[in-house]
């Protein structure tokens, strides 16, 4: 099989001297004594930036320790301390950092005063934040976010969670939820919400969520435009620092790259030969597998992991947009997730999906049959689903997969 060059967009080029902005931040409020906080995924962050809160984030500190090569010894330590295999890979590498953080990634993150769970994305953040929060003897605060049926919206859009309707109650609730956390950061800070403050922080996450949600419109594109290895960072600024600045001139600028490329119909290979949808938690310690199959002439115009992450809000509106974040494949019922995933399958045009199942992921691998077998009697596209641990390639090797992906592509010549 002959291979292919790929053409990057670039994006990868613009995201370190945006985090170099968010380490910044974070140690000039480290130095100013602000309270630092632990959080996991689809948190409300932009709360973070009105009450500059040194924000930490689990998750993709353990991507980073993956994608550094140091995970392995740090699981191992985990396994010392009793723990079983069957748990979260981040949850692993983060233990791991607190109990011997001779053996982690450098910089390591920064002692917390409080941790924060919920569980809209995934039911097991509850136990690693308390678990932190203990190992720290600090205190944990749940946001208690409902669970999302088809009679509380009718329906959702997968990029935008943009709902058909969405019940008043729930709604109201969701948002009460919201403010007692606001209280709650009031009590942390020892300062009054500012609700100018807010509103201007809104501003700039609305501004960024519609280059967010343009980007991955126009990565469904003919050709495909970009890599995965382009989409790898979008999780950091969808699920962590929503609402920052230097999130929104990150999009901002990756948005002028692609629409460029679009406008040009040019792709990420001079020839794409099969279109796929990649879905799961991305394997981190091996993005090299993304560059394996597109040298092939396999694209990935549709990533419903990555779009997880994306959300438009509306700053007129700034507590409701913030619990309409609620609805994401995680947290509605498989119906309401199929449906979504379907629309979006059907507008890429795919050819096939592989799927990426995480032993340690109870909330994303459960879906991948369902999903693998919706996609085949609704739009009859086939699928792969690859085990693939998003921190520890040793469970994996990446020449196993690659054989599997071979068969795969082969079986759709």
């Amino acid at each position: 099989m002959q291979k292919q060059k790929i053409n990057l967009l670039g994006f990868g080029k613009l995201f370190g001297p945006t985090y170099k902005r968010h380490l910044e931040r974070q140690n000039e409020l480290l130095e100013k004594k602000r309270p630092c906080g632990w959080f996991f995924g689809y948190h409300p962050s932009e709360l973070n930036y009105v009450f500059d809160i040194v924000n930490i984030f689990p998750e993709q500190y353990s991507a980073y320790c993956a994608s550094r090569g140091d995970s392995p010894r740090m699981i191992d330590d985990y396994y010392s301390m009793g723990y079983g295999p069957f748990l979260c890979d981040y949850f692993k590498c983060s233990v791991a950092a607190i109990d011997k953080p001779e053996l982690a990634t450098k910089p390591l993150m920064p002692r917390p005063d409080f941790t924060v769970d919920h569980h809209s994305i995934c039911f097991g953040h509850r136990d690693m934040a308390e678990i932190h929060a203990r190992m720290y003897g600090v205190k944990r605060y749940s946001l208690a976010f409902p669970y999302i049926r088809k009679e509380d919206i009718g329906s959702f859009d997968d990029i935008t969670k943009i709902t058909e309707w969405m019940d008043k109650d729930l709604l109201e609730y969701t948002i009460q939820v919201l403010r007692d956390f606001v209280t709650f950061l009031e009590e942390v800070t020892g300062e009054d919400f500012d609700d100018d403050k807010f509103k201007s922080v809104m501003k700039v996450s609305e501004e960024t969520s519609r280059y967010f949600i343009e980007i991955f419109k126009l990565f469904m594109s003919k050709p495909t435009p970009g890599s995965q290895i382009d989409l790898a960072n979008y999780p950091f600024i969808g699920f962590f620092v929503h609402g920052s600045k230097y999130g929104l001139d990150y999009v901002k600028n990756c948005y002028e790259l692609i629409k460029e490329r679009v406008n040009k119909k040019e792709g990420v290979v001079p020839e794409e030969k099969f279109r796929l949808m990649t879905h799961g938690i991305m394997p981190w310690h091996t993005l090299s597998l993304y560059n394996y199959l597109e040298e092939s002439g396999a694209t990935f115009p549709l990533n419903p992991y990555a779009h997880c992450s994306a959300v438009l809000h509306d700053s007129t509106k700034p507590f409701e947009s913030l619990a309409r974040r609620v609805s994401t494949f995680c947290n509605v019922e498989h119906e309401l997730m199929l449906d979504a995933l379907i629309k979006k399958a059907k507008d890429a045009d795919l050819d096939g999906a592989i799927l990426f199942e995480n032993t340690g992921c109870r909330i994303v691998s459960g879906v991948m049959r369902p999903i693998k077998k919706a996609l085949y009697e609704e739009l009859g596209i086939p699928s792969l689903i690859v085990e693939a641990p998003q921190c520890d390639l040793r469970a994996m090797p990446p020449e196993r997969m690659k054989t599997q992906f071979d068969a795969f592509i082969e079986s759709l010549r």
